[in-house]
């Protein structure tokens, strides 16, 4: 009988209780045997919550040293550099949380040393393991809307993240830990946008703090010019009093959207036989689709490669940097390319 792959988590609050622990309990051949964290009520209250046997560790070396094949750092954002380079220095693959780091230049450290150890270095961009957006960027590589030509993003609401879904996590809206709109919210849209139309290659943006208690970016615009000359926007807020959340994607023989059809996921919309008409068709979401821990379990055992490696999660945060500096400078300004 072959050995169960080891699993530690890193960080056992809200991230690693809705998301990661749920999904390796699911996987067979997979157990998770350590946890990690600063507050030993944290370990406790992860293991009473979702009936883990492990081992809980307040201190990093001793847990790295503990016998583990792979690790989730599910940390506040200012941490994920330095545990993930930690954890690839024991020789151990890392699946980490986006955003992957606050910088490229950290981002090709991270991927530099899992080159060198031959390790695994997968990046939590959750959007591309959902099956709605999976079946919609699978009908714009198809053509079904043409070439793509403009992409409209909104993700909307309040209140933040440590009042809202995370209650307490003020690091999500404080810039010592990294905090912040753009990169917990930008990381994922950009992507999302990259995904649908390719290679975004400039933006201009607007980025304020409306908020007075933090000091973060709290609420973001920005338009977008793609590499195939399309277009695009994206609205981003922590403070409209009503959420929201569409995304269209318009090509030269029609549009998809998501959002606007309570009844229906996602709908393609081309022009009808007159003018001023049209049709409508609403896809079958994609079945079965791997979530991210199983996509990193695959890769580990060399079953298929990861979708989100390190490489797409400097990606991302290549978009996260061009927007900050934007809206720094007022000034339209280049995404660096890799």
């Amino acid at each position: 009988m072959a050995r169960k792959l080891r699993i530690g988590i890193i960080g056992c609050g809200k991230i690693a209780t809705v998301d990661h622990v749920p999904h390796y309990k699911s996987i067979p051949g997979v157990e998770i045997v350590s946890l990690l964290d600063i507050k030993r009520r944290q370990i406790d209250k992860l293991k009473d919550a979702l009936d883990l046997d492990a081992k809980g560790f307040t201190d990093e070396v001793r847990f790295l040293n503990s016998g583990l094949d792979a690790v989730s750092i599910c940390t506040p954002n200012c941490f994920h550099y330095p545990q993930t380079l930690a954890a690839l220095k024991h020789g151990i693959h890392v699946l980490c949380e986006k955003p992957m780091a606050a910088t490229p230049a950290e981002c090709t450290g991270m991927i530099a040393a899992a080159r060198s150890k031959k390790r695994v270095l997968q990046i939590n961009q959750s959007l591309r393991y959902l099956p709605i957006y999976q079946t919609m960027a699978g009908l714009v590589h198809k053509g079904a809307i043409g070439e793509p030509t403009h992409v409209r993003c909104i993700r909307a609401g309040g209140p933040t993240p440590d009042i809202g879904w995370s209650p307490g996590a003020k690091w999500f809206v404080s810039k010592k830990y990294q905090g912040g709109l753009i990169l917990d919210i930008a990381v994922h849209m950009t992507d999302l946008m990259r995904w649908m139309a390719g290679d975004i290659s400039q933006v201009a943006a607007y980025v304020d703090t409306r908020i007075t208690r933090i000091d973060v970016p709290d609420n973001v615009m920005v338009l977008t010019r793609f590499a195939n000359g399309a277009t695009g926007v994206l609205e981003l807020s922590w403070t409209f009093p009503v959420g929201a959340g569409y995304l269209e994607i318009y090509g030269t023989k029609g549009m998809l959207r998501q959002g606007f059809d309570p009844n229906h996921p996602i709908e393609v919309i081309t022009p009808g036989a007159k003018h001023g008409q049209y049709k409508v068709a609403h896809p079958k979401l994609t079945k079965n689709a791997k979530t991210s821990q199983q996509g990193f379990v695959d890769a580990i055992l060399g079953k298929a490669p990861s979708v989100t490696p390190g490489e797409l999660g400097r990606k991302a945060i290549a978009m996260c940097d061009a927007i900050a500096k934007s809206g720094q400078t007022g000034k339209f300004v280049s995404v660096k390319r890799y």
